[in-house]
């Protein structure tokens, strides 16, 4: 699906995170979970649902086809496009991402990637918010595969983003002539998370930042290409705060499911986009 918005209104995105299903048939805490998240998705209207990752427990499941349709045939009562990207513990398991990836096809509004690059098993792509009436590209989101873990366990438990994947996100920055006001989501957030002044920032800073040890640098040519204004990660339960460093909005979605640790109210965080700017909230969960 084509991602569209009315020329001056915002562009509505609900980002999931960290829902974290487990074995089928599905346990309360999984069904509570379904439960809420559509309660949310039919009292407000989103125009894109973001998928950050950790959508599942990958080395407690055996047979996450069926856990993820339970998941995907909720999303598909709704007519939003739907984007993903995975985390760490999706592909824990016997699986790896390409067949996690797969059931992706099983979404009947899949949002329609564009440049997409693969590094390894890991998918990279953007999204284009085009204007309803013109369909001028307004708006891009990056969308970033974190990875899992390093391959270097005595420097950093979590791997970082790859130089492939940030020479990606330089060379399509530059095919596009004109700037617009630009997000990034991923799973696991970059170091620079760890650089917001906790004074300074709206929401809960619960736990310290669970960021790569290595800087690969993606964050210097962000701020090299002056596009990407905003990321937003999850992977970190305990926190649901948006702050910023060297002028980029850094932003956690609030965790979704209760399959995990977190003393954080689950919901989902909606975000609005504007050409030149973003409001954020949390809807929280009645729990």
């Amino acid at each position: 699906m084509k991602l569209y918005v009315e020329a001056g209104q915002a562009f509505k995105i609900g980002q999931l995170t960290d829902i974290h299903m487990g074995e089928y048939p599905l346990e309360r805490t999984d069904e509570k979970m379904i439960d809420q998240l559509r309660n949310v998705l039919e009292n407000n209207r989103f125009d894109l649902l973001m998928l950050t990752g950790d959508l599942i427990w990958g080395e407690y499941n055996e047979d996450p086809h069926k856990s993820l349709q339970v998941l995907f045939d909720l999303l598909n009562e709704f007519e939003t496009p739907v984007a993903i990207t995975y985390g760490n513990h999706d592909t824990e398991g016997r699986y790896g991402r390409a067949y996690i990836r797969s059931f992706e096809k099983e979404l009947s509004h899949l949002a329609d990637k564009t440049h997409i690059f693969m590094s390894g098993e890991h998918e990279n792509y953007m999204l284009e918010v085009l204007d309803k009436a013109t369909g001028e590209v307004v708006n891009k989101i990056f969308v970033w595969d974190s990875g899992a873990y390093s391959k270097w366990p005595e420097v950093s438990l979590y791997a970082a983003i790859d130089l492939d994947q940030i020479n990606w996100y330089v060379d399509t920055s530059k095919s596009y002539a004109h700037k617009t006001f630009d997000l990034g989501f991923m799973h696991t957030p970059l170091p620079e998370y760890g650089k917001v002044d906790p004074e300074r920032i709206t929401g809960i800073f619960g736990e310290p930042v669970c960021s790569a040890d290595l800087n690969s640098g993606l964050f210097h040519e962000i701020l090299k290409q002056n596009n990407v204004k905003a990321l937003f990660a999850g992977h970190d339960h305990y926190n649901n705060f948006s702050g910023s460093y060297a002028g980029i909005h850094l932003n956690y979605g609030n965790v979704t499911g209760y399959n995990c640790g977190s003393d954080l109210t689950r919901g989902v965080t909606q975000i609005d986009l504007y050409n030149d700017g973003l409001q954020r909230k949390n809807l929280l969960f009645t729990e």
